[in-house]
């Protein structure tokens, strides 16, 4: 039998077309195969040894696993440090304000400070305030300048309250007499009248002619007046003039009668009639004055009057407005003044606080300890040296800035592990959740606790290392006091999500997605069965089947990747690109992709760092498979699964010499005609590092591949069912 297979072998190789050859003669290329089909059936193998203890007795040659009812627990598995859950924190309130603040002197970590240190006034931390205290004198220095010209500006503000005093007395006497002039020329009566609505007078003259006409006409309302003094020293001009006249006249006829009789001379007759011509010239010039008075003495003196008593008025209005005007100049200078002389005291004030405050004082006894005590210590310490800005460093010398947490000293009563979920899993953690922690320095001490809270933004210290990586910090209680806990022990703390009980449940990996569903396949004894099935809740191992499988029942472990169903709908399409790189790299120089393993250069799951994915393997530096150890084989039976997109391996066991070469040209057409498409190669960002686009890329570019691929497994939550398989056909991880 072994002779027909090698001589089928050999013709199949010598009709296959030179065009196949890869990387060197058919020959040479051809002893990989056999090399991967032992590889694949030793992986199949360690797979299904390591679920034998549960399965029973093995089924057939490419192992199966009898679906059994069991518990199912979902937890959540992380590793963190121990903390204290309250602690007196001591930080830095010394504000920058343009100053940098180191530390000068610092007691050592563990020191444990008592009552008697709390009580004397023990000084934990001296900060730098050598700057502090300089700008300390300039600011006393101005804050003298202030003093002195905020009492300056409150005694010109009293002196202008004075001013304002006299000016408005000034002004409103001035109305005053104004208005008793008005009175005095007038009468009450008539000044009344012109007063009243002398503020809506437009035009001076018209508004007192009325007024004046009348006293004209009735000069008795001037009664009391000087104006009426005036009227009446005019009038009595014109009595006595016409009383002067009457005897002038008397005089002068009988100095005629005489001066005819011959008794009196010329001489006098002339003097006499002079005389009466004069009392005539008194008569007619006291007239004149009287009409002069009443057209225009009179009007005028009463205007002008009136006028003066008008500008009195405005001049009080303006004087008030002035008053008003300078007291509040002078009011604002003096807030002013006052509020930088606030301000500068305030200041000053400010900085002696902040000068007593670089001495930091023990206010509870406790034990030392850097920091806050959590996980961050170390993240913001490496920051620190990073150069990016504030330290995190706590040591003398060091740099702090406001707010930072230099000391605390933890209350050891009541302690929580402190653990960082990523994002995949935080969804399932809840506050209240039972969990257990286990001390990596005691792991035989399995410590009892819950979920007390779970932050609801992720850590903002890991996003600065890694932005990539989000994790959210979960804080879980530990039940009791351990006098062996101590802050920054590590550990390693189970969440229990959840506990189903007799449930079926079969291996995660034998759930495979075919045309958008879920199946499994059934060891039945005319061959493998695919069979639709319903899953539930699942963990990293096994995963509930809720409907499609009973009790008992033999399902693959390792699902075919073609079966006739899975052929005829495969036909047309192109397989995936991972996984025809792998086969054909397999016959190349450059080699089966490398073993990332342990000192592979990867550090896990969630990334964070490592070596480069995109470098291959070469002949020869294959895993020696027999030389690892279980959970080694597993990883690298996983990475073999990434590195193909997701898909399990083929049944190359079952094929033909032939149906492998002709599967290989097909594949290798492919890919050349995704070469001439420029589809491959392209540059590409891989999960642990940067590489160029084709398989060995770490796991392939970004373009073009399916964005749920970067989905970790066990992302989904328990009514979606489990994340597909790693032999899916078109697999999402």
């Amino acid at each position: 039998m072994k002779d027909n297979t090698t001589n089928q072998a050999k013709a199949a190789s010598s009709s296959q077309p030179q065009g196949l050859a890869i990387g060197g003669p058919t020959r040479k290329r051809r002893w990989w195969i056999p090399l991967l089909i032992v590889a694949v059936l030793a992986i199949s193998g360690l797979v299904a040894a390591t679920v034998k203890r549960d399965t029973g007795p093995s089924g057939p040659a490419g192992g199966t696993f009898t679906a059994r009812r069991s518990d199912l627990t979902i937890t959540v598995n992380e590793g963190g440090s121990i903390r204290a859950h309250k602690s007196v924190e001591y930080r830095c309130q010394v504000e920058s304000r343009g100053v940098q603040v180191s530390i000068v002197e610092i007691v050592p970590p563990g020191t444990y400070v008592t009552q008697e240190d709390v009580d004397n006034g023990m000084v934990l931390v001296k900060l730098d305030s050598s700057q502090l205290e300089d700008q300390l004198v300039a600011e006393r220095m101005e804050l003298s300048g202030d003093r002195q010209n905020a009492t300056s500006e409150k005694e010109s503000y009293d002196i202008q309250v004075l001013q304002n005093e006299s000016d408005s007395a000034s002004s409103e006497l001035r109305v005053r007499f104004a208005l008793m002039d008005l009175q005095k020329y007038l009468g009450t009566e008539l000044a009344a009248k012109l007063t009243r609505d002398v503020n809506d007078a437009v035009n001076l003259s018209a508004y007192v002619s009325p007024v004046l006409a009348e006293a004209r006409q009735d000069p008795n309302i001037l009664t009391g007046s000087a104006a009426a003094q005036e009227l009446k020293s005019l009038q009595d001009r014109i009595v006595l003039a016409r009383g002067d006249l009457s005897t002038a006249e008397a005089t002068l006829t009988g100095t005629i009668r005489l001066h005819d009789a011959n008794y009196v001379s010329d001489l006098d007759l002339q003097r006499d009639q002079l005389t009466k011509k004069n009392r005539e010239f008194s008569l007619q010039n006291a007239e004149v004055n009287l009409d002069l008075f009443w057209r225009y003495d009179f009007p005028k003196n009463a205007e002008q009057i009136l006028s003066d008593y008008i500008e009195a008025k405005r001049q009080l209005d303006r004087t008030y407005a002035q008053c008003r005007s300078r007291l509040a100049q002078a009011e604002a200078r003096l807030a002013n003044a006052q509020e930088r002389f606030r301000a500068q005291q305030l200041r000053v004030d400010e900085l002696a606080l902040q000068i007593e405050f670089c001495s930091i004082k023990a206010k509870a006894p406790g034990l030392v300890i850097y920091g806050t005590g959590g996980s961050g210590d170390a993240l913001r310490a490496m920051r620190g040296r990073g150069g990016s800005g504030g330290g995190g460093i706590i040591a003398e010398g060091e740099m702090v800035y406001e707010g930072q947490t230099l000391l605390s000293m933890p209350d050891t009563a009541s302690m929580v592990a402190e653990i960082s979920v990523h994002e995949t899993e935080v969804d399932k953690v809840r506050p209240g959740q039972p969990a257990t922690i286990i001390m990596d320095a005691f792991p035989d001490q399995v410590l009892e606790g819950r979920v007390l809270e779970v932050a609801p933004l992720p850590d903002q210290q890991r996003g600065w290392m890694n932005p990539d990586l989000k994790v959210y910090q979960t804080l879980v209680s530990i039940d009791g006091t351990y006098d062996f806990l101590k802050s920054r022990m590590s550990c390693k703390v189970e969440i229990l999500v959840r506990r189903l009980q007799n449930v079926i449940v079969v291996p995660i990996q034998v759930v495979a997605n075919r045309r958008g569903k879920k199946v499994c396949y059934v060891q039945t004894g005319q061959g493998s069965e695919e069979r639709e099935v319903q899953t539930g809740a699942f963990n990293d191992t096994f995963v509930q089947i809720v409907q499609g499988l009973e009790e008992g029942e033999n399902v693959l472990l390792n699902p075919p990747l073609f079966t006739e169903a899975a052929s005829s709908s495969f036909e047309g399409r192109e397989l995936p690109e991972a996984f025809e790189s792998m086969i054909l790299d397999a016959n190349s120089p450059t080699g089966m992709p490398p073993f990332e393993g342990p000192g592979a250069g990867s550090t896990g799951r969630r990334g964070g760092g490592g070596g480069r994915r995109g470098q291959g393997m070469r002949r020869g530096d294959m895993p020696d498979l027999g030389s690892m150890t279980e959970e080694q084989r597993q990883q690298w039976m996983e990475q073999m699964r990434d590195r193909m997109g997701g898909q399990g391996f083929p049944d190359l066991s079952s094929m033909t010499e032939e149906e492998r070469q002709q599967w290989m040209q097909q594949m290798q057409e492919r890919r050349q005609q995704r070469q001439q498409r420029g589809e491959e190669g392209g540059p590409g960002q891989g999960r642990f590092g940067e590489g160029q686009g084709g398989f060995g890329s770490g796991r392939m570019g970004e373009e073009g591949m399916d964005p749920s691929i970067r989905r970790p497994r066990g992302s989904r939550d328990a009514e979606n069912g489990p994340a597909p398989s790693p032999t899916d056909e078109s697999q999402t991880q």
